[in-house]
Order: C-alpha cells, then sequence, then structure tokens
C-alpha cells in the first residue's frame, strides 16, 4: 500500500502502528498454549486455553493486522505485533471453549510470506482461506460443531470474510473493524488494499447473529467509516464510548451478552 504520508495520521499507518516481537515470540500467557497450525501452504499461530470446558460453540478470537507498516508509510520487515490486543480478548472471553488465532506471518516464521501479506494482500482470497482452515483445525481440537467469530480492527475484517465461506458459524462479533476497506483508505489518504477483497460486499447467512461495535473516540476506524458498511451486513450495529486500541477485553461478559447464537 502506498501512503501519502503529510495526510495520513501516525495510527493510521498499520490500523494501530505496534511494535514488532521477534518472529515466533509466543502470546500465550498463564493457563494458555500456543502452538502452530498447518493451514494448506501456509502457518498460522493460534493458542487455546488450558482445561477449556466443553461445549458446543468454540468461540475464536481473529487478531488484527499488527505492525503492517512502519511509521514511514513503508512495509515492516514483520507484522507479529507487540501487544496483541486480539489475544487479551481472547484471555479476558468469560464463557465456554476459546481459542485465539493469528493473522499470516504473525509469531511464525513461514518461509511463503511476502510483504503482501501484511499490506495489500493481508485480506486475500488465500488469506481468508488459510485462516479457514486454520479455524477448521481449531474447531476439531475442541470437538465444537459451532463458531462464534471475534475479531477486533483488521481481526473483524478476517472474521467478516471468514464468516461469509462458511456454513458453520453462528455468531459474528466485530469491534473497531474497517468493514468498508475502500473508504477507510481514502479516508487515511492511502492507495486502495488491491489485493484484497471487501467485508462490505460479503454475504452472511441469515442465521449468522451479527455483532457490530464501532468506538465513538476511535481515530484508526472512525464510526463514520463503518457503520454503513456493518448495516448492510446486518445485525445489530452499536457504538461504544471506546477508542481503538481501548478497552475492548474489558467489555467481553457486555459483548457475550449480545452474542448469543439463535435457538
Amino acid at each position: 500500500m502506498r501512503w501519502r504520508l503529510a495526510s495520513v495520521p501516525a495510527l493510521g499507518l498499520a490500523l494501530v502502528s505496534l511494535l514488532t516481537a521477534p518472529a515466533g515470540a509466543s502470546p500465550a500467557g498463564r493457563g494458555w498454549t500456543s502452538f502452530e497450525v498447518v493451514a494448506g501452504t501456509r502457518i498460522l499461530a493460534a493458542a487455546s486455553k488450558d482445561a477449556s470446558p466443553t461445549g458446543d460453540l468454540l468461540t475464536v478470537v481473529i487478531e488484527g493486522d499488527g505492525n503492517a507498516h512502519d511509521r514511514k508509510g513503508q512495509p515492516s520487515v514483520d507484522p507479529t505485533p507487540r501487544d496483541p490486543l486480539g489475544f487479551r480478548i481472547a484471555q479476558a472471553w468469560p464463557q465456554g471453549p476459546v481459542a485465539w488465532l493469528g493473522r499470516p506471518c504473525q509469531y511464525v516464521k513461514d518461509p511463503a510470506c511476502t510483504p503482501s501479506d501484511w499490506t495489500t494482500g493481508r485480506y486475500s482470497q488465500s488469506a481468508i482461506a488459510a485462516s479457514s482452515l486454520a479455524i477448521d483445525d481449531l474447531k476439531r481440537r475442541s470437538g465444537a460443531t459451532r463458531l462464534r467469530l471475534v475479531g477486533w480492527s483488521g481481526g473483524g475484517t478476517m472474521a467478516a470474510l471468514v464468516a461469509a465461506r462458511r456454513t458453520d458459524v453462528a455468531v459474528l462479533v466485530t469491534l473497531a473493524a474497517p468493514l468498508d476497506l475502500a473508504a477507510w483508505a481514502d479516508w487515511h489518504g492511502a492507495s486502495p488494499l488491491s489485493g484484497s477483497l471487501d467485508p462490505a460486499a460479503a454475504v452472511i447467512a441469515p442465521g449468522v447473529v451479527q455483532v457490530h461495535v464501532l468506538g465513538r473516540f476511535d481515530q484508526v476506524v472512525p464510526p463514520a467509516l463503518g457503520e454503513a458498511a456493518a448495516r448492510r451486513l446486518g445485525g445489530t450495529v452499536l457504538v461504544w464510548r471506546e477508542k481503538h486500541t481501548c478497552c475492548w477485553a474489558r467489555r467481553t461478559e457486555r459483548l457475550l451478552a449480545l452474542a448469543q447464537p439463535a435457538q
């Protein structure tokens, strides 16, 4: 992605411009086990809660974009986030079996990685397919039959795109997600993500419960950029008094109450 730097807010460089951790560093903390999932020809980082309760519905939290660009607007060397907010949301999820899924090239040494995986092609057909295959693996490990997909920031965009291609998703939750990529890129003065699919055009099955939450004080994905696309996807659209990076992990009880599958 080429950025016109004079007009791009610092936070817009990578949805959140975070420092990187060394590739392969585990995001898992106490009570969690991290592992790698082979997803077709790709490798994705994942983690699951130790002694996670069994249940029919597995919650999978998908990580955000991480450090896609440096502060000069150039593709970063490693998209791994130092502060994986998606993982912190997974840690805080209050009920049922839960797992976390990283994005391509985060936390892993995958020889297939190229900068397009975390820039123009971060939501490409191949990235969506790899994420979906990894979710198949997480689902098998848990023994669940249905999914609740939760994604923060770019992870919400990926969750919507994955949900559109699956028949086992019961609930979709997006948090501070850029669901209209063209409008988001234009607002940040960026060239389009030419290698990515647009979630605004995704078709989610009618039976999927959807909850899309935006942050009133979000300067990375302002509500005005996402509300219309979220309403096109369907479900409940809310604007909470949040910033882009705060305080979604503290809202999991409230989110869980909204994100219950249809009976």
